[in-house]
């Protein structure tokens, strides 16, 4: 690493001696379930016909979370758990009395299975109430897991692990059962463990969100309830290779590719990966997008698609992007080391490009302190020739009051050519439930302030600002309307010592009624300043949607807009449908007319096919009144 200035290694220095080892004391709390030992494993055909299951104590007594906080739950929901050496099993029971409104919709892996009838189970493996993993699925055996991360701060859900699910329809409900190896979860080693755990349902015939736990939203791990009962080894995936060979012809010649991927997992809760020449071609397309920022300065956000950035990817999100992974196109080689030591939560990666011959580097640490309060430290680096590009910052996160945390950080950078402040600032508190939220923010960015390994608007340095937001269901279960929801977002930017960049003011409402129809009404005034133009923004929009939190069903909205002096109009489409069981089509197309121009327009239909429970298709169709169309498929098969 080259030189940086004095003040951050001190900063550095600080977090060094903080992350120090520590082992956090499992905490018991209320609910508890208790998990089985047996030696039978069920058959997992989603019924719950086996005899392991007779052996079980089930966690019931659910809590509603929506639409009426803490009223008494119409749809009971049944948990029982039990394991052997390798998996951990669990069986869910979910009475419902309107079968036939049921709603199975989503096939596809990672799929927003929440959108239908759906149970999702989270398990926090260290019972550190931060961080833990969720499995959910549909009726159809559709998956969706991931990582929640900082007591709900962050939801990953790029990682995927290897775990199988069925579900059933019985006369008065409908049966799951899930299995999980241990193989796939971290957890430390101990004669006895306690987990923390959580089981949420979403029934869609009477609308209603339950949770075991007396939570106010799903994913704040910090008030889950705990599993006992268990005493298992380390069993760990030792190691898997994989490799790729592809060939083609041009100018008639064959040309042929290949790469291999290496895991080794040192631990079950540390593991290592290395890539060489990777295949990422199976890898869907950005969708296509308009970018509406004053003469398109303002760069897109596109988030990382590629397995080898995904997975313990999540720990590198801080307020200021740091490291922004697509700035790395055609990898030649590259290493990753991620996980957890005790109480200490890392990654390291460094990456070499093929195409451009730049070599990217990161190192990210996060310390878990007393409750759920985390220090984290993050350097990143970039070297193309003799042209360096380096950041490093540091930042916390605490439990402030109910719901809302605190989050800050402070980053340094050091470019090749470039001098003068380069130090970047950031405060927040932020917090939601599933009847309000709201954040209120400040940021500082100085002039010089760079990181070519990042993403930071070009339009944000040299700038101070602060924003807000809040929202509330200021109505909830009266007349027709299941809530009506109102909120404010405002925005005010300048430069430093200097005068106003830019600022507005927003506002919007949602009226949602009892049969799943929702209308919305938004508006905004906005100024903008670049250099010694000025413009006043204005934004008046309207929308509409059927089958509100559901699936199937129809989406639209178009707004009046005055952006840089020019008028302008959007529309926005989207159909979601179920063609036969198993295919879904979700085809969206965005359209916009600035000034006197003709309409432009951009399309975008995913296609999916669930071929068997292990295997589905998806074909992605996209096309721009600018360009040529762009079709891609892909196949997936799991274990």
């Amino acid at each position: 690493m080259y030189k940086i200035q004095e003040s951050l290694f001190r900063y550095l220095v600080i977090i060094l001696i903080i992350v120090i080892p520590q082992i956090a004391l499992a905490e018991i709390q209320e609910p508890v379930v208790r998990a089985i030992r047996i030696a039978t494993p069920p058959a997992i055909d989603g019924k719950l016909d086996d005899a392991c299951w007779q052996l079980c104590t089930p966690a019931t007594d659910f809590y509603m979370v929506d639409p009426n906080p803490g009223a008494p739950v119409t749809q009971q929901t049944y948990v029982y758990v039990c394991y052997d050496d390798e998996r951990i099993y669990f069986g869910i029971y979910m009475i419902e009395d309107e079968l036939e409104s049921i709603q199975a919709t989503v096939n596809e892996r990672d799929g927003d299975v929440w959108m239908d009838d759906a149970l999702e189970l989270i398990i926090d493996t260290y019972c550190d109430r931060r961080n833990a993993y969720f499995f959910a699925s549909n009726l159809l055996g559709a998956k969706l897991d991931g990582r929640i991360i900082d007591d709900g701060r962050n939801v990953d859900k790029t990682w995927d692990g290897h775990w199988k699910t069925k579900s059933h329809l019985a006369s008065n409900g409908w049966e799951m059962e899930m299995v999980i190896p241990f193989s796939e979860l971290s957890y430390p080693i101990a004669d006895s463990l306690t987990w923390g755990i959580n089981f949420w349902r979403t029934e869609r015939p009477h609308w209603e969100n339950t949770s075991w736990a007396k939570v106010p939203f799903w994913c704040q791990i910090s008030k889950y309830g705990t599993l006992t009962g268990l005493s298992i080894k380390s069993t760990p995936k030792r190691f898997e290779i994989m490799s790729y060979a592809a060939g083609r012809y041009e100018n008639d010649s064959l040309k042929v590719d290949g790469g291999i991927d290496f895991e080794y997992d040192i631990s079950s809760n540390l593991i290592f990966n290395a890539t060489l020449l990777p295949d990422f071609a199976q890898i869907e397309a950005d969708p296509y997008a308009f970018n509406l920022s004053y003469e398109e300065g303002e760069e897109l956000y596109f988030p990382e698609k590629r397995p080898f950035f995904l997975e313990g990817g999540a720990i590198l999100n801080t307020p200021f992007r740091l490291f922004y992974s697509r700035r790395i196109k055609e990898i030649l080689v590259g290493a990753k080391l991620y996980g957890k030591i005790k109480s200490t939560e890392l990654l390291a990666l460094d990456v070499k490009t093929k195409d451009t011959e730049e070599n990217f580097s990161v190192l990210r640490l996060k310390q878990e302190l007393f409750g759920t309060t985390t220090l984290g430290a993050i350097v990143t680096h970039k070297q193309h020739k003799d042209s360096v590009s380096q950041a490093a910052g540091i930042d916390l996160n605490l439990p402030v009051y109910g719901p809302f945390r605190f989050t800050s950080q402070f980053a340094l950078t050091n470019n090749t050519g470039l001098s003068g402040d380069r130090w970047a600032g950031y405060i927040g508190v932020e917090g939601e439930t599933g009847s309000y939220g709201g954040g209120l923010f400040t940021r500082r960015i100085c002039q010089n302030f760079w990181v070519d390994q990042g993403f930071i608007h070009t339009y944000r340095t040299n700038r101070e600002a602060i924003n807000g937001y809040g929202w509330k269901n200021i109505v909830e279960d009266k007349g027709i309307f299941q809530w009506i929801e109102a909120g404010t977002a405002f925005l005010v930017a300048k430069e430093i010592d200097d005068r106003l960049t830019n600022g507005y003011i927003e506002f919007w409402t949602n009226f949602v009624t009892h049969n799943k129809w929702r209308f919305n009404i938004n508006g905004s005034r906005g100024y903008e300043r670049y250099d010694e133009l000025e413009f006043t923004n204005k934004i008046l929009g309207f929308g509409i949607e059927s089958n509100v939190g559901g699936t199937e069903g129809v989406s639209a909205d178009y707004s009046i807009r005055t952006l840089y002096d020019t008028p302008a109009k959007v529309l926005n489409i989207g159909i979601f449908f179920l063609t036969i069981k198993r295919i879904t089509v979700f085809p969206r197309i965005q359209a916009i007319k600035w000034g006197d121009n003709r309409w432009k327009w951009v399309f975008n239909a995913p296609i999916s096919y669930q071929v068997t429970d292990k295997a589905f298709f998806r074909i992605y169709f996209q096309s721009e009144s600018e360009s040529s169309v762009e079709n891609g498929g892909m196949l997936s098969i799991e274990d």
